[in-house]
């Protein structure tokens, strides 16, 4: 949980979203266990007081890393969702935001797809007890798959997308998208123009898999 916000001029108004990234660059390299809130500071060139003018504890930093990074694709994804047009054009718009984000804010995007599933098994299995916190970033998530799976039973009823349940098709299709948070590797001079392929082509591959062959087209799409 979030400390109360201090009085003015105690923080920089930024202090928040940098301690966000540094902790998010660190969770991704070494892992949340791994990783100090002297690790943060010490990244960040600042006092542990900086941190925990914001946050009482580690993990609550590390879920809010979850809470800021599936906001950014939400806010970003939704105006896509909610704006009228065909299906199929929509959920690729959908998809294509949804990997360039991933693939410009790796770190982020990173821990939020992969922190959260160790989490969910940690607390299947007995390991971890599902916390408040938890429950909360699984909402999150639940609330951005369900804009996907509406966009995708609108498409079935169009006759565009091969008839699932349309939660059942979201999970193949975040498998296309967030698998890369497991092999991609941003390189120090890939440009723009690069990022942005990549993410066509993730969108475009996803695509392929829900679309509904063409009449007489048999076998993999």
């Amino acid at each position: 949980m979030s400390r109360p916000a201090a009085p003015s001029g105690s923080a920089p108004p930024d202090s928040r979203d940098e301690i966000l990234q540094a902790a998010a660059e660190l969770f991704m390299a070494y892992g949340y266990t791994a990783t100090s809130i002297d690790a943060v500071a010490e990244r960040l060139g600042a006092t542990k007081g900086r941190i925990y003018h914001h946050w009482r504890s580690k993990s609550d930093l590390y879920f809010d890393v979850q809470v800021a990074a599936m906001t950014r694709v939400t806010e970003a994804v939704e105006p896509i969702a909610r704006r009228p047009g065909p299906a199929a054009e929509r959920l690729a718009a959908m998809a294509l935001c949804h990997a360039q984000i991933l693939l410009n804010e790796l770190p982020m995007q990173k821990v939020a797809v992969q922190g959260l599933e160790r989490q969910l098994l940690g607390s299947a299995s007995g390991q971890a007890p599902a916390s408040k916190r938890l429950r909360a970033v699984v909402q999150l998530r639940d609330d951005y798959e369900r804009m996907f799976a509406e966009v995708i039973d609108d498409g079935i009823r169009e006759g565009v997308f091969i008839d699932l349940p349309p939660r059942l098709a979201t999970k193949p299709f975040f498998g296309v998208l967030n698998w890369a948070t497991v092999w991609y590797s941003p390189r120090r001079l890939q440009s723009a123009e690069a990022i942005d392929e990549l993410a066509q082509t993730l969108a475009d591959y996803a695509m392929r898999g829900i679309r509904k062959p063409p009449p007489g087209q048999h076998g993999t799409p």
